[in-house]
């Protein structure tokens, strides 16, 4: 065991990584990255003023332009941290230089060009991972756990919310820059905050028709949604409603779930998971992850991305994954604007 660890660690070193993007995202995994010891890491940002900030601040190497940075040197590894509609193109452009690929999410802001990279990147045998974190949550993997052991019986329906005002999202930069508030760079609450598609799927299977309401509500200077109410229904006979919102000025992300025998509640600023049986005055509270830190999952992410990438294992999250979570994207968006319910 401390062989193997000692070898993914030198493997690891080893490598040469670029990062694409200088957001608040990227950033974070910049840190994570040296926080494990990876090794020499490059980052590329079209802005010069975001760029130098990143260069100063971990003392690495960075370009404004990715050719360039691509012509200077050779690469193993690859963060995409840009704007949703960039990294379809980009990856395929990274792909074909050789390097394995983490693509923050959403996977893309359509499904064009999808099946192509899926190709590419078997053909290449790179390992291509989408960065949804919040499957690394020890909350998560719990109530994941406590479902797969029929902890409440048969699922019936699934409640899941989250909302946080969009100028709070990235305080250090102005939210009406930022690609949450463009709908050509894949911005909109839907796409930000595809977590909890990804996750209602993993925790109750494949989707099988959606309804959904898609508005903007409020005055934010954006040209996106800001507001979605989602209906899902699973193959498996379940219901899921989302609420997704860009207006709440105090963080929210909450999960409930009702099966034929009780139910779990799971908020997030809570710490903690609570299940119910069918009497309601009783119930069991799990303090998962008590100690760990938000960035604990982010942590987790990566060096599973690093493990599948050493093994040749098929990542937790994989391209399939994310093409699944765009096509209930593109479901949800044609339920709001045909006001029907969208069967896959």
């Amino acid at each position: 065991m401390e062989q193997d660890q000692a070898s993914r660690k030198q493997m690891r070193s080893s490598m040469r990584i670029i990062v694409l993007g200088c957001g608040s995202i990227g950033k974070r995994h910049i840190r994570n990255l040296l926080s494990i010891g990876a090794g020499e890491i490059v980052v590329c940002d079209i802005n010069e003023k975001k760029l130098e900030a990143v260069k100063k601040e971990f003392s690495i190497k960075g370009f404004l332009d990715l050719d360039e940075a691509l012509s200077k040197d050779k690469y193993d590894v690859a963060f995409i941290c840009t704007p949703p509609s960039l990294h379809v193109d980009q990856a395929m452009q990274l792909l074909d230089h050789g390097m394995h690929c983490f693509i923050e999410k959403p996977l893309s802001n359509s499904l064009v060009g999808i099946d192509g990279l899926m190709d590419m990147a078997e053909v290449n045998h790179k390992t291509v991972v989408i960065g949804y974190p919040l499957r690394f949550s020890p909350f998560l993997r719990k109530i994941k756990k406590l479902l797969d052991n029929r902890a409440i019986g048969k699922v019936l329906f699934l409640r899941a919310a989250v909302g946080y005002y969009l100028p709070y999202w990235r305080p250090d930069e102005d939210y009406r820059e930022g690609y949450g508030s463009k709908q050509a760079l894949g911005g909109g609450i839907i796409l930000d905050a595809s977590h909890e598609i990804d996750y209602v799927q993993y925790l109750l299977g494949d989707v099988s028709e959606v309804f959904a309401t898609c508005k903007k509500l409020s005055a934010l200077e954006i040209d996106t949604e800001d507001f979605a109410e989602i209906i899902m229904h699973f193959k498996n006979g379940a219901y899921a409603q989302l609420h997704l919102d860009y207006l709440q000025s105090n963080y929210r992300r909450s999960c409930e779930i009702v099966g034929e025998g009780g139910m779990l509640l799971w908020d997030i600023n809570e710490g903690q998971i609570r299940q119910y049986g069918l009497n309601d005055k009783e119930y069991r509270v799990y303090y998962e992850g008590l100690n760990a830190s938000v960035n604990d999952m982010y942590l987790e992410e990566m060096k599973h991305f690093f493990a599948c990438i050493e093994s040749g294992t098929k990542p937790f999250i994989s391209l399939e994954d994310g093409k699944q979570v765009q096509e209930i994207i593109a479901m949800i968006k044609d339920s709001s604007e045909l006001r029907r319910f969208v069967s896959r």
